[in-house]
């Protein structure tokens, strides 16, 4: 059987953020029903990466395709709960009001609480429940155990593991990561590197890349320094060659004179 084609992928994506650039030549590919972490250091653009994926943020250059009739699902890191009750709000997008409802149970809410006073838990569940509820093809979360208890954590992981769906997360709980994900994007150096095993098995691949990186860096630079110095020794003996032949030549001037 044929691969099935991913359901968006980025090519040479490269953006600026003010003079710095943030992304420069990044290929990535979300395929179908895959569960991928977006791991990198902090301020590499993980989030802002997440909106190129999501289509909220137009790259400055480079490709970005999906397949025609995709749904996406996206929970911020800080979600805003509108509405009066929070059936209101998870049925505010695509979902249907009785499948809102029904989220919004599995994650312990009361469909019909005010959408006011919410704690920090409830406003990431409510936000978790609509994205659920909207049944997508691929869901984009960041940071999604930010206030969440344990139960409420085992939870989240035991549906994303049973999901139909393809997820991108970006999470700083490398214990959730392990558990839920079978594909890390590492954002490094502006660009993104993809091991196609999970988070479990990414500080060894990860330190194996740094290390052959900087071997080839160092042979590069032993490259460079040999290739100077060539350089520099056949200009040295053009200038000695062309100082011979001017001297003969003079030479030449006076036994003519």
């Amino acid at each position: 059987m044929a691969p099935r084609p991913p359901l968006v992928a980025l090519k040479d994506v490269r953006l600026q953020d003010g003079p710095r650039p943030l992304f420069d030549g990044v290929d990535m590919a979300m395929e179908p029903r895959s569960r991928a972490a977006l791991v990198g250091r902090n301020g590499a653009g993980k989030s802002t990466l997440m909106k190129v994926v999501m289509g909220l943020i137009e790259p400055d250059s480079g490709d970005r395709s999906f397949q025609s009739g995709t749904r996406f699902a996206y929970v911020p890191q800080e979600p805003v709960i509108t509405g009066e009750t929070l059936a209101d709000y998870a049925a505010s997008g695509e979902a249907e009001r009785w499948t809102a409802e029904s989220w919004l149970e599995t994650f312990g809410l009361n469909p019909s609480k005010s959408t006011q006073g919410l704690s920090g838990g409830e406003i990431r569940r409510a936000a978790l429940a609509k994205a659920f509820a909207e049944e997508p093809d691929l869901l984009l979360l960041d940071e999604p155990t930010n206030h969440l208890d344990i139960l409420a954590i085992e939870l989240l992981e035991n549906e994303l593991i049973q999901a139909r769906f393809a997820l991108l997360v970006v999470s700083h709980d490398r214990a959730f990561l392990n558990r839920v994900t079978d594909t890390v994007h590492w954002l490094e150096g502006r660009r993104v590197r993809t091991l196609n095993k999970g988070f479990v098995e990414f500080d060894d691949w990860a330190a194996k890349v740094m290390e052959e990186e900087a071997e080839s860096l160092r042979r590069l630079t032993k490259r460079i320094e040999a290739e100077t110095y060539t350089f520099y020794r056949s200009i040295t003996a053009q200038r000695t060659r062309n100082e011979g032949r001017a001297r003969a030549l003079q030479q030449m001037r006076l036994d003519r004179a």
